[in-house]
């Protein structure tokens, strides 16, 4: 008897195809980001290829699943419409990893992150999606889309072979139907190990970009997709009640405290949140010369924070930190889930218990990301967005640019009544860093424009101080500047490292102590710190707000938290550590006074992470 193996050849050809279709779009990664792989770093990036074979096998053979059904009804069935089925299923299949593909190399770009569940979140929001990019860059992106669909289409029915018809000995048609599907499920499990494969297989670097590159990034979304649907926690590292335990002695301190407002007992609050506002365009921090120069003026006048981090690295994320003191998860954000995100507590939900009159002010859509329940939710009594604003200025694909923002509040300040909280967020230095005003950055790079868009915002906001110098209610006015999250522009930074989170933070105005301006606050901390050091320095409680500490008090220990779907970051005095969630180890260490792992500022770590996220599922 002679045995026919074309119908198996037709399941290996398309294996082979897939496993080139992902190695092709690995290359394209590559040369796309090649600036953020260091010199001398490219062999070992070239290495990527090699440890992304399980994954991209994993998903070649979920990617058979369907063909193979056709194929084996086509072996008892001899229909067309069979093999009408698989070829339409496999374009589409095509067509799905181009785009999605093409995707991950713009949100890689932006967030440093592969593409994940968490960006399928702003789909309700597509005319705010679509003011992230440019209309070249947009229309670049679809001609990818459309010649690498278009590559596949071509490659596919060149190199693939359709359907012949069946054989006829019934023993080797029943033998491959039963067979096949056996080694497909192995092949999607990633072999005969106890444990299914997972990212961790294709981490083999201490440089984040190359297991990046070496994580099929279809792989990737469709696992953030399932994780973020469990409810489930799935930082866990040790028993709960011992997390408990640690993450609790982090936030023990004495009463001993610094004073930071005047002889006012309730002066307005306003918190100018700065939209990217990376530590990385301040002099005074470090940062590039000339980006903010008059920031750099008005920090005369205010107290700098040195060590302050971001503990997300999107917007909701920076907002729900800031006013409700809770810091971020990895793989979600609370406010884009209303009913988790209502039972937050809210600064402005306190000081409204103490008279105050609130207000919130932003250029664009409040509604993006659930931020309009969040706000309605928290009590904001005003709140103004785009809609509030004239045609003439919404001149932003966002909405209004800065200096109308600015313009709006001021307005709107002089008929409130004291004491006031009012938060304006800025929007300019959101991509596409357009702006309308001239700037020293002329350059046409990413990193240029993002310069220059911050320029822009530290222009109007040097205006809006002059501006509100002039109100008589600004003696009696606490401003907080403090950025939303960091930025990996302008100087390329790895979002997993703590350089990347640092944010720009200071506190200044008329009822600021004398004695602390122009100085600086050196102790680590996190922007969720903000609720407690406002009503701390109010002499109201915050125990409500967990985990807020008031960092002015003495006796608080230091350090900072900060994720995202890769890593959990931890900044302390001693060292700073990167622990890597796929390969389950420290993958980046940077030594202060100690130069090897303190297991304890580890098992720190792991235990805020574990307890936050475990709070965050009880809401």
């Amino acid at each position: 008897m002679k045995i026919n193996n074309f119908k198996i050849h037709f399941l290996i050809r398309l294996l082979i195809f897939w496993l080139l279709f992902f190695a092709f779009f690995r290359v394209v990664f590559i040369i796309y980001h090649h600036t953020k792989i260091p010199d001398g770093q490219h062999s070992e990036t070239g290495m990527s290829f090699f440890y992304a074979l399980r994954l991209d096998f994993s998903t070649a053979c979920a990617a058979l699943t369907f063909p193979f059904i056709f194929w084996a009804f086509q072996q008892f069935f001899k229909r067309r419409l069979f093999h009408l089925l698989n070829l339409g299923f496999n374009i589409g299949c095509i067509a799905i990893v181009a785009i999605l593909s093409v995707a991950n190399l713009k949100i890689y770009g932006d967030w440093g992150t592969p593409l994940s569940a968490r960006a399928f979140s702003y789909l309700m929001y597509p005319k705010e999606v679509l003011a992230f990019i440019s209309v070249w860059s947009l229309t670049l992106l679809l001609a990818a889309c459309a010649f690498f669909i278009y590559i596949g289409i071509k490659a596919y029915r060149r190199f693939i072979t359709n359907f012949s018809y069946p054989v006829e000995n019934s023993k080797y048609k029943i033998a491959q139907v039963v067979i096949i599907p056996v080694l497909l499920v192995v092949g999607y499990r990633g072999g005969l190990q106890l444990a299914p494969v997972n990212e961790s297989c294709a981490y083999y670097s201490t440089l984040a970009i190359n297991n990046h590159i070496a994580t099929n990034n279809i792989w990737y979304l469709a696992h953030s997709i399932v994780e973020s649907n469990d409810e489930k926690n799935p930082y866990v590292f040790m028993d709960d009640k011992t997390a408990k335990k640690i993450t609790a002695g982090l936030f023990e301190s004495t009463a001993d405290k610094t004073k930071i407002f005047s002889k006012t007992q309730k002066p307005n609050i306003v918190i100018v949140i700065l939209e990217s506002w990376t530590a990385d365009i301040i002099k005074a921090l470090g940062g590039e010369e000339n980006v903010t120069p008059h920031f750099d003026e008005l920090r005369k006048e205010g107290l700098l924070f040195t060590q302050m981090y971001g503990s997300g690295f999107r917007t909701e994320q920076g907002l729900v930190s800031i006013l409700s003191g809770f810091p971020s998860q990895p793989n979600n954000s609370i406010m884009t889930t209303p009913d988790k995100a209502e039972r937050l507590p809210s600064l402005n939900i306190e000081l409204g218990k103490q008279g105050y009159q609130s207000s919130f002010y932003y250029g664009g859509e409040v509604e993006f990301a659930n931020m309009k329940s969040y706000l309605l939710n928290t009590h904001f009594e005003k709140i103004i967005d785009k809609n509030n604003f004239d045609k003439n200025e919404l001149n932003s694909k966002w909405g209004a640019h800065d200096e109308y923002v600015f313009k709006k509040q001021l307005d709107g300040l002089k008929d409130e009544k004291q004491p006031f909280f009012s938060v304006v967020l800025t929007l300019s230095t959101h991509e596409p860093y357009e702006v309308t005003m001239q700037t020293p950055f002329t350059g046409g790079e990413e990193a240029e424009r993002f310069k220059k868009a911050a320029y822009y915002t530290d222009y109007c906001l040097f205006n809006y101080f002059n501006e509100a110098k002039k109100q008589p209610w600004y003696n009696n006015t606490i401003f907080i500047l403090v950025a939303d999250h960091g930025h990996h522009l302008p100087k390329n930074r790895n979002m997993d490292t703590p350089e990347g989170r640092r944010i720009t933070a200071m506190i200044t105005g008329g009822a600021l102590l004398d004695s602390l301006r122009g100085k600086e606050f050196n102790k680590i901390t996190n922007q969720n710190d903000i609720p407690a050091v406002v009503l701390g320095a109010l002499k109201l409680p915050h125990t409500n707000f967990v985990w807020s500490r008031d960092v002015f008090n003495k006796g608080i220990k230091e350090f900072a938290y900060y994720s995202n779907e890769n890593a959990l970051g931890w900044v302390a005095p001693e060292q700073n550590i990167i622990y890597t969630f796929n390969s389950k180890k420290v993958e980046g260490l940077q030594a202060k006074t100690e130069t090897k792992l303190n297991d304890t500022i580890l098992t720190q770590a792991k235990a805020y992470l574990q307890t936050l996220y475990g709070q965050y599922l009880s809401y």
